[in-house]
C-alpha cells in the first residue's frame, strides 16, 4: 500500500470502522465505505506503480 506507516493504520481504523457498521447491521453505508476504501487503496497502489 505505498509503503506509508501512517496510510495503513488510517486503514486499519477505516475498516474497523466498517466492520463495526456491519455488525450493527448498517449495510448500505457499509458498503459505501467499502467501496470508498477499495478506491483509496487503489489510488495508493496506482502511484506507488507509477513512481517506481
Amino acid at each position: 500500500m505505498g509503503g506509508s506507516k501512517i496510510f495503513s493504520v488510517f486503514m486499519v481504523i477505516f475498516y474497523a470502522i466498517l466492520l463495526f457498521l456491519v455488525i450493527a447491521n448498517k449495510n448500505m453505508l457499509a458498503m459505501y465505505m467499502m467501496a470508498i476504501g477499495m478506491f483509496l487503496e487503489a489510488v495508493v497502489n496506482a502511484f506507488g506503480v507509477f513512481k517506481k
